[in-house]
């Protein structure tokens, strides 16, 4: 059998991703037929090492703004899924088997050891999946990831450095692995973008070392989990009962190399960051381990407010460019031509969500299925049925359960929000084929915003007025001309807030044009 998997795996390469799935789905069959548990690891093992980089070239597609067609889309999200689903059961069942045996065969330990190593980090890769879609991972896979890591306790190997694959020159453990696993989650990955969520995964395999989990009875972590349960870790209230199996876990040493990288990074050029790989963005590693280092504290950065059942439906535009466009011909009654001359396309129709609650500055809805391109931190036009009235808002979560729609938590940012044409002016000693004047008369420099707020008139107010404007367009400390019906005005971006695929927020103040 053995030999029949090596050769099977040595065909499919040069195969295509789904081909290449489908063909180590039928090795796992194979696998799951050997009666000798320690050649079952043994060929599990080699099909989870083959299984990697396609299960990350899948990945990555599912990573980008969805294109195409959403069955094509579906589809292959469901056979990543149907593969990493039977690996790890498949991965899990042999650990917990081979731990067993291990009790009565030491010999056994070592690769019992490796066994209950790749089980949760399958679990894990498998719960990522999941959770780039905004689906809930399933209580089945805490269980069996629970399970695992119970029997290597038991077995006291649970510690134990191995090499999960023999190829491999790091090593890792099943506690450390299932630590991945439990940090993934309490990340809060349903208020990140898919690909912050991918960088947390990749923080997590070079730091997890550093992550701690603490004995029954020791409560001075700030995450637990019931390792007889089946439900997802959570922040603790409290401490645990007397007897109590419920074990704490958090970032121990992990969190202050994370830190300190952030540090180093935040000094740094953007073009030079490559701390998690060069095929993500700088702009988006920085914010997602801003996130993580938020998150993983000690307190939750964010209280959600006190919501109240609501009813209705709301019309949803999403995307800068339209919402601009939306904004924009609301305010000067009729329709904006710009955008088409510019390659954004015509305004497209709103969607109907449904309204679920409100509390405070945020809505809940739900989010039809046909709906897939909505993701965390993109920008949204809001109207409330009946009304003209149009809000800005952010995606600020998403979550729901595999097969059911999806419940999102929009942040209205602003309620009389006003879509502006701005032009950049050159800064001292910045280099422009154009002199101002030139660029002002032919109206060069041309940027479209958004003023979430002005309140330059206001001696009360607390904080300065946001605005959003495309990511190539900003700049820290950029000074931008506003036309109006009198004299210019001119105002200095100072702050960057938020940063999303096709807008950055950032806080102004007025200025002086000298």
């Amino acid at each position: 059998m053995l030999d029949a998997i090596k050769k099977a795996i040595a065909e499919m390469r040069g195969a295509d991703t789904l081909t290449a799935l489908a063909g180590l789905s039928g090795c796992l069959d194979t696998a799951k037929g050997s009666q000798e548990e320690g050649l079952r690891a043994e060929m599990l093992s080699l099909i989870q090492e083959a299984s990697g980089a396609h299960v990350s070239a899948l990945l990555a597609q599912i990573l980008l703004k969805p294109t195409g067609e959403q069955a094509t889309r579906e589809s292959s999200w469901n056979s990543l899924i149907n593969f990493l689903r039977a690996l790890a059961g498949a991965l899990c069942a042999s650990a917990v088997a081979l731990l067993k045996e291990a009790a009565a065969n030491p010999s056994l330990r070592p690769a019992a050891a490796a066994g209950a190593a790749r089980g949760p980090h399958a679990c894990r890769m498998l719960a990522k999946v999941f959770l780039v879609h905004y689906v809930n991972v399933p209580p089945k896979l805490w269980r069996l990831a629970y399970a695992v890591h119970g029997e290597a306790e038991k077995a006291d190997c649970a510690a134990t450095h191995v090499r999960m694959q023999a190829t491999q020159k790091t090593q890792t453990s099943a506690t450390q692995e299932l630590l991945g696993l439990l940090m993934l989650q309490a990340g809060s990955p349903e208020m990140m973008a898919p690909v912050e969520i991918e960088v947390a995964d990749r923080v997590i395999e070079q730091l997890g070392e550093g992550f701690t989990l603490r004995p029954r009875g020791v409560a001075d972590n700030p995450f637990r989990f019931d390792p007889a349960g089946e439900r997802p870790p959570a922040r603790a209230a409290g401490p645990p009962d007397a007897g109590s199996e419920i074990r704490h876990f958090g970032a121990g040493t992990g969190y202050d190399a994370l830190e300190q990288l952030y540090k180093q990074l935040a000094t740094t050029r953007t073009s030079n960051l490559k701390a998690f790989g060069k095929d993500i963005s700088p702009e988006v590693q920085l914010p997602a381990i801003q996130h993580l280092l938020a998150f993983w504290g000690e307190a939750s950065p964010y209280s959600p407010p006190a919501r109240s059942r609501a009813t209705g439906t709301l019309q949803v535009i999403h995307g800068y460019a339209q919402l601009w466009q939306r904004l924009s011909g609301a305010r000067s009654g009729k329709s904006e031509l710009t955008l088409a001359e510019d390659g954004d396309g015509a305004a497209q129709a709103p969607e109907t969500w449904a309204l679920q609650d409100a509390g405070g500055n945020e809505l809940g809805v739900e989010i039809p299925p046909s709906s897939r391109w909505a993701r965390c931190g993109d920008v949204v036009g809001v109207s409330m049925q009946a009304a003209d009235e149009c809000w800005l808002g952010v995606i600020r979560s998403m979550q729901g359960d595999w097969g059911r729609s999806l419940h999102a938590e929009i942040a209205i940012l602003g309620r009389d929000s006003q879509a502006v044409q701005l032009r950049a002016v050159s800064a001292e000693g910045e280099e422009s084929v154009f002199s101002e004047a030139t660029a002002r008369e032919f109206d060069f420099n041309r940027v479209r915003a958004i003023i979430l707020a002005d309140r330059s008139d206001s001696s009360a107010a607390a904080q300065r007025a946001n605005l959003l404007v495309p990511p190539e367009s900003w700049k820290e400390g950029r000074v931008y001309e506003a036309a109006g019906e009198g004299a210019a005005r001119y105002l200095r971006s100072v702050q960057l807030r938020q940063r999303g695929d096709d807008y950055v927020r950032a806080t102004f103040e007025w200025v002086a044009q000298s």
